[in-house]
């Protein structure tokens, strides 16, 4: 991992908690998922360019699985509320903690790899990659959630006696408390 990728990263990184924890509306789904294809696939770039081994392509795997999972998780803990007529987001507490959860599994899972014989620079290398991936995991779980043809088809199964699992309260987050 060279310094412009560290640099990216902590950029990145500040940027997305910035905005998240500030909340932004929810934009359309092409501006939702831009940056988190960016990211993925300049973190795709970095794995392919590191010479690794066996063990190293075992964690990276695992590592991009972790973090789309939790980020699928991370999206679907995100508050959403409705602020003049649009849909708006933003990080909690169990937003916070799930991102947290995931660079501890990161790192984990790195030193982890380097102890099975992996090497330390090609483990590195994904970083970006596992950000992407989070952020896209987030950004799937916000637009499902958000979808105006999803929300409405949810809506319609309700008042006919249907069932959508999981889709109790605005934007298909089962209602607190």
């Amino acid at each position: 991992m060279n310094v412009t990728t560290i640099c990216i990263t902590i950029a990145l990184v500040v940027f997305v908690l910035a905005k998240r924890i500030r909340g932004q509306a929810v934009p359309t789904p092409k501006k939702l998922l831009l940056l988190p294809l960016v990211v993925s696939l300049l973190g795709v770039q970095n794995v392919s360019h590191a010479k690794g081994n066996t063990a190293d392509v075992a964690v990276v795997v695992a590592g991009a699985v972790i973090s789309f999972a939790l980020g699928l998780l991370q999206g679907r803990m995100d508050r959403l509320t409705t602020v003049n007529g649009s849909p708006w987001m933003s990080w909690g507490t169990a937003s916070v903690v799930i991102l947290v959860v995931n660079v501890v599994a990161k790192l984990a899972l790195d030193a982890g790899g380097v102890l099975a014989g992996g090497t330390s620079a090609a483990l590195s290398s994904s970083i970006l990659l596992s950000l992407g991936l989070t952020l896209l995991g987030e950004a799937a779980m916000i637009w499902l959630r958000t979808d105006p043809a999803l929300t409405g088809a949810m809506r319609s199964a309700r008042s006919y006696g249907g069932s959508v699992h999981g889709s109790g309260g605005p934007f298909g987050r089962p209602p607190l408390g």
